[in-house]
């Protein structure tokens, strides 16, 4: 009987258990998790809905090595994933954006299938249990010098989220294997900005977002952004935060255009009509096309008292409040870190790795998935496939290796 060993009760572990203990009797299957229950983060995704996967998924929604990646997520692709699911019971739901969600639309059914087809297979789970070591031994490896394996896994995710049990110490554990590991930075995060106006907590505006890196834009993206003490958030923040993250020493700036539905030029003619009808005030403008908050901040960063009249306002004011409304931009001071990241960039160099199998090219026996890889996804379910493909990926090949040897 071939022992395997999976280190990291999340998401690819759990694909990699259940993949392997499918094949029968030949295999054992035991999962070591540090937390006091396996798949913790699983239930905080997606809002509590989880976004299991995406069907519109392309190269270009992964970062890091992401050649790596291809042949893995092209061969156990969304379809797989869901018709994976499907095999455990549990059915589910497109929605915009090519989005995938339990059809139930609650995570603690993903959760729950997984946990349960497990225990059917009888997987081994052992929680509460902190795997701190691994010992190369008789071409299997020790785990903590007591937990024999002849075939390892380890999945125990990246740096994001220690509260969910991610804390960082799978790479500890492959650098002290010598596997090369990428140096580990927050993602899809939260940025922080330098003297941010703190009368915008809680404002909510679809906008659309330019990233400047030294002055020269780098990204953009649109949709809802949402105002906090600290400076910005929403998942058009969160896309742009890995950008931010893994150049900490650069100059980086944010742009967002508060109304990308008008031009400016018709911003300015609108509000040059609104200032001679009612005699309204100047904060009185804006609120018919903001919320009463971010026209407050734009006035402020124009330098104009909202109780001036509309009237007073010279056409340099008009030009400057058009102008801001549509290029409000603040410096940026860093993002949140790994405790209010959703996942990790960097990780496990994956030139040590073979991208069909997810196998140690230095240890034949030795699997790495999921987080720990230096493989992410932005927002829509990218990182969840992928913690489901490769973590199939290294479960198929073990079995392969079995029935060949």
């Amino acid at each position: 009987m071939t022992r395997v060993a999976i280190v990291g009760g999340g998401a690819s572990g759990f694909a990699a258990a259940i993949t392997v203990a499918r094949a029968g009797k030949a295999f054992q299957v035991t999962v070591y998790e540090r937390l006091q229950k396996p798949l913790k983060k699983i239930l905080a995704t997606g809002n509590g809905r989880c976004n299991l996967s995406n069907a519109n998924l392309c190269r270009n929604d992964y970062f890091g090595d992401t050649e790596f990646a291809q042949s893995v997520l092209t061969r156990f692709s969304p379809q797989s994933n869901l018709e994976f699911f499907a095999s455990m019971g549990l059915l589910t739901k497109t929605e915009e954006l090519g989005r995938v969600y339990p059809l139930s639309g609650q995570a603690a059914s993903v959760r729950e299938a997984l946990l349960a087809e497990a225990a059917r297979l009888g997987v081994q789970i052992r929680t509460d249990c902190d795997i701190t070591e691994i010992q190369p031994k008789h071409g299997g490896f020790l785990l903590n010098g007591q937990y024999a394996c002849d075939k390892l896994i380890l999945c125990a995710g990246g740096s994001a989220a220690p509260k969910h049990g991610t804390d960082g110490s799978a790479f500890r554990l492959l650098e002290s294997l010598s596997i090369p590991v990428k140096t580990p930075a927050p993602a899809l995060t939260a940025l922080m900005c330098a003297d941010f106006p703190k009368a915008l907590k809680g404002v909510r505006q679809t906008c659309f977002v330019r990233l400047f890196c030294d002055n020269r834009e780098v990204c953009s993206v649109q949709g809802e952004v949402q105002f906090t003490d600290y400076g910005l958030s929403g998942i058009p923040i969160m896309q742009l935060s890995r950008l931010v993250s893994v150049k900490p020493n650069s100059d980086f700036t944010v742009t967002l255009d508060c109304l990308p539905q008008m031009t400016e030029t018709n911003l300015t003619d609108f509000l040059k009509k609104e200032a001679v009808r009612g005699e309204k005030t100047a904060g009185a403008l804006l609120l018919g096309i903001l919320p009463q908050a971010l026209g407050n901040a734009v006035l402020l960063a124009c330098h104009i008292l909202k109780d001036t009249p509309g009237r007073a306002l010279s056409v340099q004011s008009w030009h400057a409040l058009a102008r801001t409304v549509k290029s409000y931009t603040f410096r940026i001071s860093g993002v949140r870190g790994f405790d209010f990241a959703q996942v990790t960039a960097g990780g496990a160099d994956c030139t040590a790795f073979d991208p069909h199998t997810m196998r140690a090219k230095q240890y034949p026996n030795l699997y790495v998935c999921g987080e720990t890889l230096n493989v992410d996804g932005g927002c829509g379910g990218y990182n969840l496939q992928w913690a489901w493909s490769s973590g199939r990926a290294a479960g198929e090949d073990i079995i392969k290796e079995q029935f060949v040897c």
